[in-house]
């Protein structure tokens, strides 16, 4: 299985897993330029894209998503209430042949990939997490949310990787030149997960099946890669990779089992 963050915050998401059988992209809010340059790096072409998996409406989630599901002829997986909400500069484009919708804590079949939409917390219609199966490997990907239900932890503490928010610090936050209204919100059960709630997160999900953890959709303004890797490293034992999500360089997670 090949994991590849190609670009995680504010300006725009796209993660691509491939296997066997399958190619998807979770989230479409970079270019489809952007997305194949970066793919070529790795010797892959984007052309036979089977699906596009999509978090929620967002236009940095959503921006290019009719463009990539034209150019790649990839499906479209989304909660129906998102799709009702999606941007017009999206919709106008869109051909909604391709689009599926799909409802949290169902299983669906992408060639060799299962996948399983978890409902989560964001100032949006509808939001999902996801937790992904193919190839003896489960993933997590979690972002875009103020709240993480526990009653989603035992399934949490199965996967081998977790990719997880850990957006913003929470003094710089506070000290930055944003408005009241939106601090709020992003400090809000509907907001983003500042470092020390995804370090509380991680505490109670990491377990021994726990080898890759990547922090995502740090916020450019109000946090610092160094500063939420320090943060989250408090929680992490050697052996568990744990990696920073860059909004611009393309980020390859190591699969393997063996973390030494």
């Amino acid at each position: 299985m090949k994991v590849i963050i190609l670009g995680s915050g504010s300006k725009g998401n796209a993660t691509y897993i491939e296997t066997k059988e399958a190619k998807i992209l979770i989230d479409a809010g970079i270019s489809y330029k952007r997305i194949y340059e970066g793919l070529l790096k790795h010797n892959i072409l984007l052309e036979s894209l089977d699906a596009i998996i999509i978090t929620h409406e967002h236009i940095d989630h959503v921006m290019h998503l009719a463009m990539i599901s034209k150019k790649t002829k990839a499906k479209i997986y989304m909660n129906e209430e998102s799709f009702e909400n999606l941007p017009n500069s999206v919709m106008v484009n869109l051909q909604i042949s391709k689009v599926y919708f799909i409802k949290p804590e169902l299983k669906y079949k992408i060639g060799d990939i299962f996948i399983v939409p978890i409902s989560l917390f964001h100032d949006t219609k509808s939001i999902y997490g996801y937790l992904i199966k193919a190839e003896n490997k489960n993933i997590a990907y979690l972002t875009d949310t103020g709240h993480l239900l526990e009653k989603y932890y035992p399934l949490l503490r199965q996967m081998e990787t977790i990719i997880i928010e850990s957006n913003h610090d929470v003094e710089m936050l506070l000290n930055s030149k944003r408005d009241y209204r939106l601090k709020q919100r992003i400090l809000s059960d509907k907001g983003h997960l500042s470092n020390e709630q995804c370090q509380t997160i991680l505490k109670n999900i990491i377990t021994e099946n726990t080898r890759n953890i990547v922090l995502a959709h740090l916020s450019e303004e109000c946090n610092d890669p160094s500063l939420a890797y320090e943060v989250n490293k408090q929680v992490i034992n050697d052996n568990i990779r744990l990696y920073v999500a860059s909004q611009t360089n393309p980020l390859e997670i190591d699969m393997e089992e063996d973390c030494a």
